[in-house]
C-alpha cells in the first residue's frame, strides 16, 4: 500500500510538472488541459467527479484551475498527491 501510495504521490507530481510546463493560456485553458489530461488520457476519474470537482472549486477564492489541480491531486494520492500538484 506505501509503495503503490508513492508512485501515485510521484505519477501526480510528474503529471502536474508536465502540464504546468506544457499548459498556456488562463485558468479555463487549463481546466480543458486537465479534462484530457485526467479523464480522457489516465482516466483518473469519470466526467461527473470531474464537473463535480470543478464546480465545487469555482465557489473558492483564488484561480480554480490550481484548485482543481490540488483536489485531482488530493484524490488520486492523499494529502501528499495534493502537496504533489
Amino acid at each position: 500500500q506505501a509503495t503503490s501510495r508513492r508512485r501515485s504521490v510521484w505519477e501526480v507530481g510528474k503529471t502536474a510538472l508536465l502540464l504546468g510546463l506544457t499548459s498556456f493560456g488562463g485558468p479555463v485553458a487549463h481546466l480543458g488541459y486537465f479534462y484530457e489530461e485526467y479523464v480522457k488520457r489516465k482516466k483518473w476519474m469519470d466526467e461527473k467527479t470531474y464537473a463535480d470537482l470543478v464546480a465545487l472549486c469555482q465557489f473558492l477564492p483564488g484561480p480554480a484551475s490550481s484548485q482543481v489541480g490540488i483536489g485531482i491531486g488530493f484524490m488520486r494520492a492523499g494529502v501528499w498527491g495534493a502537496f504533489a500538484a
